[in-house]
């Protein structure tokens, strides 16, 4: 009897130890290219997210998704205006994996699809990773690393990530986008510039996707002051010209046949304007290499300089 129970103790111990599995752990960091997709399981669903620097902090789903998921809205809800049309959204705390075990994590979705490559949008400060770099090209010799400093933008992060700018007196929103070639901003944003950097309209009106697929028109300003960005200046802008807002206009370049009496915007001079820049991949056409490192609070360039 002693033998039996010395043999089934030893057997209990190895099956106990043959159950224990080690817990999957994931990189310090996340490299990504191309499309910038990953995969992630919300809810007990595999799902593929596009990683966005200037998306919001949490996931942000397409109404299909939410529907499929039958996601019901929580306490928290929101509501964005782009140009004239609004967009509004729920939000809820659902069970999110990235591969290292599920965690309860606040969820978005809103009546338009915020991608059309993906199930949903991601911000990098989202991800359970120390560091999320962007490869936007091959590296060549001569780089450099540029370190500016990672701020949290909006209530629950609804802005995103980026850094901000000393300009003028004035603190100013800077991120970047790789959905698209342009440098955004709004009225009011392009109307400070124009008056704080000589700016003046370059181009013709044009329509340009914003996000959540709407369409508004914009307008090329060129600096005559560039703002001197890491490793490089932001020489030229494309302004949201019919937003709502601040300002007193901007002029035209006349040699590009604009129209120097053009209004873009009439509000009250004293209310506050949110400044807020959003680059594009022209200005990043230099770099190699985007990273947000969460643990360091700071926001890297890899970049040649001419």
């Amino acid at each position: 009897m002693r033998r039996i129970g010395l043999v089934a103790a030893v057997l209990g111990v190895g099956s106990s130890a043959a159950m224990a599995q080690p817990k999957p752990t994931l990189p310090a960091e996340l490299v990504l290219s191309g499309d910038n997709i990953i995969d992630v399981t919300i809810s007990g669903a595999a799902l593929r997210l596009e990683v966005r620097p200037e998306a919001a902090d949490a996931p942000t789903l397409n109404p299909d998704v939410a529907a499929r998921l039958q996601l019901k809205p929580g306490m928290l809800a929101f509501s964005s205006m782009v140009g004239s049309e609004n967009v509004n959204g729920n939000s809820a705390v659902h069970k999110v994996d990235y591969g290292a075990g599920a965690k309860n994590q606040r969820i978005f979705w809103a009546d338009r699809a915020s991608s059309t490559l993906a199930d949903g949008t991601i911000s990098p400060a989202s991800l359970p990773y120390k560091r999320i770099r962007f490869a936007l090209r091959a590296p060549i010799a001569g780089e450099s690393d540029y370190r500016l400093p990672l701020d949290n933008f909006g209530f629950l992060g609804r802005l995103g990530v980026g850094t901000t700018l000393d300009l003028d007196g004035e603190k100013v929103r800077l991120q970047f986008s790789l959905q698209r070639d342009q440098t955004l901003v709004s009225a009011p944003t392009g109307n400070w510039l124009s008056r704080t950097r000589a700016g003046k309209f370059s181009g013709q009106p044009r329509q340009t996707l914003i996000y959540y697929g709407i369409m508004r028109p914009t307008r090329e300003m060129a600096l005559a002051m560039p703002i001197p960005v890491g490793p490089a200046k932001l020489t030229s802008i494309d302004v949201r010209y019919s937003d709502y807002g601040d300002a007193p206009g901007i002029a035209a370049d006349d040699s590009a046949g604009g129209d120097s009496d053009e209004i873009v915007v009439v509000g009250k001079k004293d209310k506050k304007v949110d400044l807020r820049i959003v680059a594009g991949r022209r200005f990043l056409q230099g770099c190699s290499a985007l990273v947000y490192d969460m643990e360091q609070r700071v926001m890297a360039l890899t970049c040649a300089v001419e």
